[in-house]
């Protein structure tokens, strides 16, 4: 398979359907820098758009069809846009589209062709569902000239995930996704929909691993954890874990209880991670890295023994913190390190941890660089 970038995947495009696309777009994937699972709560997250993402060209017929390749699996799958949920990499689209057309009231005008390539790897907790929905209502709206704001085709990209799809995630992989960019975090308030970019320091990195364990978000123990943080806001007769105290958790119970504490301790190290990141404050911004980790494994139950491993060789090895990032269950960790280690760090990890491999590094854009 030919590299994947915007030129490649729009040859692909015109040998595939025997003709030009008319047009090219771009999703990126993301990494949770800290507040994982408290999106869906009503609470914090701060997220880094990733520079790799999805790509796809596209092109206009009049069959009234999506008829899509993935370049990645080598796979052409067509139907309805109409069609209820097969199961496959196409719900991903399908479920967008009828999302876009829902949200206008309208049935789309004519059918789509797409060509799909991306550098983001699957099951890794780096967001290649929400860059493939994200690039697909892209592709769209510049197709059938919707006007749509990144917000409204993030919020788009999380109602097909939730209801075509079936994962009942949050919103923070998808505005990432949309309104994100590489080199800042968003900072983004779930219940009010605020969201502010802080650059990343040129001083630090944050380095993307991935554990070798890839995780699969339909087993239903994603959606298991959500039901029990809105029980536990139903028995403490709260709107959202986002209203909850550490104080008030000593009326719940057991893994209710401990869902709980996760979602709450989390907020706070958001806000307390935004201002160390703004102060420069990194040992700290890293430490709250690291509680977060094993609040997620002990409290929350979504680390794995591959990852916790992984997160304790990184601190073993001196990085300021490291966490496992995103949905969990497998996938990726995010590790800060100072400017220049990072390569040292990659290297240092491949006898104990063969399986592990490097998927992106983030770090601020200096002056002489940026736009």
């Amino acid at each position: 398979m030919a590299r994947i970038n915007a030129e490649t995947v729009a040859k692909a495009h015109a040998a595939n359907f025997g003709f030009e696309p008319i047009g090219s777009v771009f999703a990126p994937g993301r990494v949770n820098l800290i507040g994982d699972h408290t999106d869906y709560n009503e609470g914090y997250v701060f997220p880094v758009a990733l520079e790799i993402g999805t790509y796809i060209s596209y092109s206009r017929n009049t069959s009234g069809r999506v008829r899509a390749r993935s370049m990645n699996l080598e796979s052409q799958l067509e139907r309805e846009i109409g069609s209820p949920a097969f199961g496959d990499w196409l719900d991903y689209v399908i479920g967008a589209l009828q999302a876009l057309s829902a949200h206008t009231g309208t049935t789309l005008p004519a059918g789509l062709d797409l060509t799909i390539g991306s550098t983001v790897p699957t099951g890794a907790s780096v967001s290649s569902s929400a860059a493939l929905q994200v690039a697909t209502l892209r592709a769209a709206v510049e197709a059938f000239g919707i006007a749509l704001s990144p917000e409204d085709i993030a919020q788009l990209a999380q109602s097909a995930e939730n209801n075509y799809v079936g994962v009942n995630c949050g919103l923070m992989d998808q505005m990432a996704s949309s309104t994100g960019k590489p080199g800042w975090a968003l900072f983004f308030d779930t219940l009010t929909l605020e969201t502010t970019l802080e650059p990343l320091p040129t001083s630090h990195s944050f380095i993307t691993l991935h554990s070798g364990l890839s995780r699969q978000l339909t087993t239903g123990a994603y959606n298991e954890r959500r039901q029990q943080c809105e029980a536990a806001s139903a028995q403490l007769g709260l709107r959202s874990l986002r209203e909850a105290t550490l104080d008030q958790l000593d009326a719940l119970t057991g893994k209710t209880r401990a869902r709980a504490r996760h979602v709450v301790s989390e907020n706070a190290r958001v806000l307390q991670a935004r201002d160390a990141l703004k102060t420069g404050e990194f040992d700290r911004f890293g430490a709250l890295m690291t509680e977060s980790h094993w609040s997620l494994s002990q409290d929350f139950e979504t680390s794995t023994r591959e990852v916790d491993s992984l997160v304790a060789s990184c601190l073993s090895r001196g990085v300021l913190g490291a966490r496992i990032t995103g949905a969990g269950f497998g996938g990726c960790i995010v590790a800060l390190v100072r400017a220049g280690e990072e390569a040292a760090l990659v290297s240092s990890l491949r006898l104990t941890h063969p399986t592990a491999w490097h998927v992106a590094t983030s770090t601020g854009i200096s002056p002489a660089t940026a736009d």
